[in-house]
């Protein structure tokens, strides 16, 4: 009895085992790729079948050999070279009263905010983290200390100690337990009664006070529109971007008790600094610094470096002021039938919150700058009170803008000169003279700035016009007292063109409008406009806020021309696309789009939200896959694989992607169940059978999160070491300096093949569309030819390193808070000229490897799901080659899971080719076996042809080292795979045995049993 007990409970226990065991397994071959990359494990290895006499090194990188020790020590060094001179150019002086700055003389110093002893070095999204003291981190402290300033240790130590917060504790996106930015301001500084211990402390270290303002948003959080202020302050909600009680109460103190106050403005998001110029002598714009960007900071307080750094954003007295902010960020409403919608599709179809963008093209400088010009020229209602600061009775651009976009000063002054302007075809030159006119060396930016037609056919065809636009930028060297440089700017005419939906009968396309055109050089935006309306003939007397000097301006006339930018690529015709994503389009007169013809009825003063039609919801629904008629079967298609070609990678590294007979040749000699795996994009992604092995990816706009392949030793014990955090984008923009934004490129691209990565997902082209932007600490600015440019100029230096640059949020991820399935309503000219150019440059220009899509919805469709977006504009218009990657999309079961990511049948027909995070069971097992259920040889074919874009990207990366043409792969299983399966045999065993021996024993008893009886 007792031994059948026994045998009973094992074997339960042993079955127990086996089930776990074997469960675990299903669960974890789903997720290998994470847990492969968590582990570090390369599940391939390349094996030389021939005798190797090539240099099969394809990419290198210019420090030397990858397992080089003091190759990577150059490496590591020039990164974070790259990091520190970022800030050096990019950190923006804002304010310097009585030259505060630089403090030559100055060495005991009091510091102050929760800002400097726990600062934002990046925002909680992909890339690589810095916290202080972290390896090849420098925090603020020691980077002032090493230009000599003594700080006060007392004061540093109880901030230290403090009890101040800009988050909560929560995982980070990289799994980590921390205090991640939740996009409040309130308790983010110390109050008044903590300060007040340390004020006897403040007299021996009282040559300066230093003050750290930080603001932090996240991936999934923006800024609060409506945050809580500080105990004891406004009981109405107020801008997280507006100083709180606790941030206003330390101004004070600090400016009742120091001679000299300088603020750092530790946070990308524009903080409202109206009332911050009150208590500061000097402000300076840093960003988020990364790694060692504090180094430039406190060389610029110092005055080793001279700051040239610009602003790319508008910074406005009141942060709620821009119209985009109506209907975005935490404000985004959702439809008014929202819960008939959530009932109809279901939860999990995210498809609650609408946004409609009734700002239109006037997006940053765009609206501040084009309402001011009509202010001066006196039209289109511009000085209406609709749209003002609260209490105001008329719209005032002195008083709406602190400081413009390209706004920087500098520790000397400069003079420009426009030499001369030639306007060809395709092309426009300026050639600008720069002095130096003060008696301290300096770097200055040059910033060039073009106004087009608004006439009587924009207005009638509804076309609309910023009074002002950046077409390109250049930089000196340094200049040093006296001397001068010639500085020539070139910018495509392509950037005057305005897009017009009416053109060609209603087909839509670009003009260019007739009538006078006028170019301008400036030291920002607002003097470079004032400089055209000098030369148009307006005054101060017409309201300007200083005269211009029409001296630095060109004027030069054109006719209409609507066939110039006509065709795209291969003479695609580029035309409307977008119509459906106009709420106009669903809704008859739902929505009114700004419009500079009358600002005061059309300014968006209330949210614009409707109730979803029918119509709409069978589209926000996400199933509109069916199998075209002339579909070619499964087994049609399939016949074409398994077929051995003799092609491995090698073979492929030069192959055009045109070349179409060859690349399938390559991709047929899969077997058709290995296409799935080139769908499947992750941190490490799969081998695609023996075609190509598994690898690491990148993530990060200003990081890869990778590691560099030789460990150093740091207090006895061996670790990686991280790959460099640079600063900020708006602070790498912030420098208009083409020759940096490129070596960022190339760093970033070394990062990546250092990391043995073939993709780094980075280069963050979305728009600041708002202050309050989670993400805009990763995105490049307000302004849509800043981001083209920029974008190009890094791209196109990081393809060449052998690690793919890929731009994202393709496109329009301008908010975070309900950025699963938002809908975004707009007009296509809005689009066009924002949100798309500002992706241009990087993926159409400079020919990005691959780019990563975004959550939200263009009009009702998903972004990975509209063909207008994927195959029509990138594929056909800009003829672009790369690989089209979702967001982040796992699916481990689609009809379990459910979810508007899970369509997986539309997103592979819109052209949308990987599914980032996804496994091998995922979303391309699912197109497959949906295939072969319903004979679907077009739905196999698209699966082809993602493979195909897969491999290219591969072929032109760093992965094909060590490749020959008698390379072969041979697949290792990871040791975890191993001991799974080996305790599930052994589980199956054991449960075996104990089952008979339980049997036996129960037949046993049985019978004892019996003869007792």
């Amino acid at each position: 009895m007792r031994k059948t007990k026994l045998w009973s409970g094992l074997t339960s226990i042993s079955a127990v085992v086996l089930v776990v065991a074997l469960t675990g397994y299903n669960l974890a071959a789903a997720n290998a790729s994470y847990i492969n990359s968590a582990l570090g494990i390369s599940t391939t290895r390349v094996v030389e079948t021939g005798e190797k006499a090539q240099d099969t090194t394809y990419y290198k990188s210019q420090f030397g050999a990858f397992d080089d020790p003091k190759a990577q020590e150059k490496a590591i060094e020039a990164a974070l070279l790259q990091n520190v001179n970022e800030m050096r150019e990019g950190a923006a002086l804002l304010m310097n009263e009585k030259n505060a700055l630089p403090m030559a003389t100055e060495t005991k110093i009091s510091v102050f905010g929760h800002g400097a002893v726990d600062p934002a070095y990046q925002a909680n999204s992909a890339g690589t983290r810095v916290h202080t003291g972290d390896f090849n981190a420098i925090d603020l402290r020691t980077a002032l200390e090493t230009q000599g300033f003594e700080v006060n240790g007392e004061l540093w130590n109880g901030l230290l100690n403090g009890k101040a917060s800009r988050g909560e504790l929560k995982k980070d996106f990289a799994g980590q337990m921390e205090v991640v930015g939740n996009g409040s301001a309130t308790g983010s500084e110390e109050n008044k009664a903590f300060y007040e211990k340390y004020q006897k402390t403040f007299g021996d270290y009282n040559d300066a006070a230093i003050v750290v303002l930080t603001r932090e948003g996240a991936e999934g959080t923006d800024l609060l529109m409506k945050d809580k202020d500080d105990e004891g302050g406004s009981t109405e909600p107020i801008s997280s971007l507006a100083l709180h009680k606790n941030e206003r109460d330390l101004l004070e103190m600090v400016r009742d008790n120091f001679d000299k106050v300088v603020v750092l403005l530790n946070s990308p998001y524009q903080m409202e600094v109206h009332e911050i110029r009150k208590y500061a002598d000097a402000i300076l714009f840093i960003g988020y610094p990364g790694h060692q960007g504090f180094t430039g900071v406190a060389e610029i307080l110092r005055g080793v470096v001279n700051p040239s750094g610009r602003l790319v954003d508008t910074y406005a007295t009141n942060s709620l002021s821009a119209p985009a902010v109506v209907n975005s960020g935490t404000d985004t409403p959702k439809f008014s039938n929202a819960d008939e919608i959530t009932s109809t599709l279901g939860e999990d179809e995210n498809a609650e919150y609408m946004s409609f963008q009734a700002e239109n093209i006037y997006l940053g400088y765009r609206y501040y700058e084009t309402r001011y010009a009509d202010a001066v020229m006196g039209q289109g209602n511009a000085t209406a009170a609709v749209g003002a600061l609260p209490g105001a009775d008329s719209w005032n651009y002195a008083d709406e803008v602190q400081y413009p976009f390209g706004y920087g000063l500098s520790y000397t002054t400069y003079e420009e000169h426009l030499d001369s302007v030639e306007i060809g075809d395709d092309q426009i030159t300026a050639k600008v003279t720069v002095k130096n006119t003060g008696d301290v060396a300096g770097k200055h930016a040059v910033q060039l700035y073009a106004q087009t037609p608004y006439g009587d056919y924009e207005k009638e065809h509804q076309v609309e016009k910023s009074a002002i636009a950046l077409i390109g930028f250049g930089k000196t060297g340094e200049l040093q007292p006296g001397d001068s440089e010639t500085i020539t700017v070139t910018a495509d005419k392509y950037l005057l063109a305005s897009y017009d939906t009416t053109a060609h009968e209603g087909e839509g396309g670009y003009i260019l409008s007739d009538g006078d055109y006028y170019l301008a050089v400036g030291s920002d935006v607002h003097d470079a406009l004032n400089n055209i309306l000098a030369a148009q003939g307006y005054t101060t007397q017409d309201g300007m806020t200083a005269d211009g000097d029409s001296t630095k301006s060109y004027k030069w006339a054109e006719t209409f021309d609507d066939e110039k930018y006509q065709n795209g690529a291969d003479g695609s015709v580029v035309q409307n696309q977008f119509a459906d994503c106009d709420l106009n389009y669903w809704v008859e007169g739902a929505g009114t789009y700004l419009s500079r013809s009358d600002w005061e009825n059309t300014f968006p003063v209330e949210q614009t939200t409707v109730d979803a039609t029918k119509d709409m919801m069978d589209v926000l629904d996400g199933e509109w896959y069916e199998k075209p008629e002339d579909a070619p079967t499964f087994d049609e298609v399939a016949s074409r694989f398994g077929v051995d070609s003799g092609l491995n990678l090698a073979s492929m590294k030069d192959v055009p992607i045109t070349d179409t007979e060859t690349w399938e040749q390559f991709i047929h000699q899969l077997k058709v169940e290995d296409l799935p795996n080139a769908t499947a994009e992750s941190f490490e992604s799969p081998a695609v059978g023996d075609l190509s092995p598994s690898f690491g990816v990148g993530d990060g706009c200003d990081s890869n999160q990778g590691k560099y392949p030789i460990k150093t030793t740091v207090n006895g014990e061996e670790v990686e070491i991280p790959t460099t955090r640079y600063c900020s984008n708006p602070i790498l923009t912030g420098t208009f300096n083409y020759d940096l934004i490129a070596n960022r490129g190339t760093m970033m691209g070394e990062d990546g093949i250092w990391s043995h990565f073939m993709i780094n997902y980075c280069i963050g082209n979305d728009l600041h569309r708002t202050p309050f932007g989670g993400r805009n600490f990763e995105y490049m600015s307000e302004c849509p030819t800043m981001n083209y440019l920029a974008g190009a100029a890094e791209v196109e230096a990081m393809q060449k390193t052998g690690c793919n640059a890929a731009p994202k949020h393709f496109v329009g991820n301008d908010q975070e808070f309900y950025r699963d399935g938002v809908a975004c309503f707009f007009n296509e000219q809005a689009f066009r000229e924002g949100n798309l150019r500002a992706f241009e440059g990087s993926v159409r220009v400079a020919k990005s490897g691959g780019i990563m899509q975004s959550y939200s919805r263009l009009g009702l469709k998903w972004n990975s799901a509209s063909f207008a977006l994927n195959t029509q504009v990138l594929r056909n218009e800009w003829g672009w080659t790369g690989a089209i990657d979702t967001d982040a999309a796992p699916c481990f079961d689609k009809y379990v899971d459910g979810g508007y990511r899970n369509h997986a049948a539309e997103v592979l027909a819109a052209g949308t080719q990987e599914w980032c995070l996804d496994g091998v069971a995922g979303h391309g097992n699912w197109v497959l076996n949906k295939a072969k259920e319903t004979d679907d040889g077009h739905l196999l074919s698209l699966l082809e042809k993602a493979a195909i874009s897969w491999e290219y990207a591969i072929s032109r990366s760093v992965i094909t080292n060590g490749y020959s043409s008698t390379a072969v792969i041979e697949h290792i299983t990871p040791w975890w795979s191993t001991a799974i399966r080996a305790i599930a045999i052994c589980a199956g065993f054991l449960t075996a045995f104990f089952l008979v021996m339980l049997i036996t024993s129960g037949r046993r008893t049985g019978k004892e049993n019996a003869r007792k009886d």
